[in-house]
């Protein structure tokens, strides 16, 4: 038996190494099959996908346009393109501007191009990026525009929009204003129990602008340079899509929609504020905004605004003996007073401690 194994162990061995060759040969082939495949089927994937995309963006826009044209809103472009081929943006649009046709107060802001990209895999997320040239306008006023970055991502969930996100930095438009940061967040939110009687929120949103340095030349009260503008604001009430928006928005109110603000922060010199409230809307959905605020530098931007004849002299003098009488500091070293006092907006008419200071009817 020995001898048998010996005389034919180099047999079993040549037969061992060229199977073993042949399986290394065949799983190679094997796995080139399988790579090439899903390379395939990858790239079919992606082209529908972004076929699939393209056909709602379609279908969006076509929706978008009529509920932009009721609020007085629309949008213009020289060309758009589509394109489904992998690694190429979704969408190009040339000289896009979206602007208000309203008689009284109009402007536009516009970008010399933008493209649209979706997620590798899946549709449920697009990211529109903005030219950093662009150029803004209101009534009579044009400044040109340029930012270091600006892109809007949008993403539905179950056919429903489900959060947006706005952010731009490093914005210079000319001879007016320098932003280090625009950022915009709004998200839907969704409850177990839908059908509660409690009036809960159906979107949640925060804004925020850091570090913008005005032209010196321009005339106004307060300083140059804000540091920060933030608000976090809560839209509560369930929406109930209907045919056109200004419908939707009635339906929200009669259903007891409103703003919920519990966050408000300002920092511009000489005012720091901070304060909570809510935004509420008539029937002519003209705002009636309350807040609880505490600040600093209230007194003196109040009697910088009278001497520039911004406000009415009269209440002006009597919120100024009120709020004076409220007024205290913080800390012995504070050069600004605190005061905590209401400020509404309704009317076209801002008040504080209920006085009427600015009458915009007049």
């Amino acid at each position: 038996m020995k001898k048998l194994l010996q005389k034919h162990l180099p047999l079993i061995a040549d037969t061992i190494r060229k199977g073993t060759y042949s399986l290394k040969m065949c799983s190679a082939s094997v796995a080139a099959c399988i790579f090439s495949f899903i390379v395939v089927f990858g790239c079919i994937y992606v082209t529908a996908s972004r076929n699939i995309a393209i056909k709602q963006i379609r279908w969006q826009i076509s929706q978008i346009i009529p509920q932009l044209n009721e609020l007085n809103i629309d949008i213009a472009y020289d060309n758009i393109e589509f394109n489904s081929m992998f690694f190429s943006p979704l969408i190009k649009i040339s000289n896009f501007q979206i602007y208000s046709f309203n008689e009284l107060n109009n402007w536009a802001l516009s970008f010399d191009n933008i493209k649209a990209y979706p997620n590798l895999f899946g549709t449920k997320k697009i990211r529109f990026e903005a030219s950093s040239d662009g150029s803004f306008s209101f009534n009579d006023y044009k400044t040109f525009m340029k930012t270091e970055r600006t892109f809007l991502d949008i993403i539905n969930q179950n056919d429903k929009l489900k959060e947006v996100v706005l952010h731009t930095q490093d914005i210079n438009l000319k001879n007016l204003a320098k932003i280090e940061k625009i950022s915009f967040l709004l998200q839907s939110l969704s409850y177990k129990n839908s059908k509660s009687s409690i009036t809960l929120p159906s979107f949640e949103s925060f804004f925020e602008i850091n570090n913008v340095n005005i032209n010196g030349l321009i005339d106004y009260p307060l300083s140059s340079h804000i540091n920060l503008l933030y608000a976090k604001a809560s839209i509560m009430g369930r929406f109930t899509p209907e045919k056109y928006l200004l419908t939707t928005l009635e339906t929200w109110l009669k259903e007891g929609g409103f703003i919920e603000i519990p966050n408000l922060i300002v920092q511009w010199e000489p005012l720091t504020l901070v304060g909570r409230g809510s935004l509420n809307f008539n029937e002519n959905f003209s705002p009636r905004i309350n807040f609880n605020t505490s600040s600093k530098g209230l007194l003196r931007l109040l009697a910088d605004l009278q001497k520039n004849e911004v406000l009415e002299s009269k209440n002006v003098f009597v919120a100024n003996i009120l709020l004076s009488n409220k007024a205290f500091k913080i800390n012995p070293e504070d050069e600004e007073l605190t005061i905590s006092t209401p400020i509404g907006y309704s009317d076209k008419k801002i008040t504080i401690e209920n006085l009427t200071i600015k009458d915009f009817t007049k």
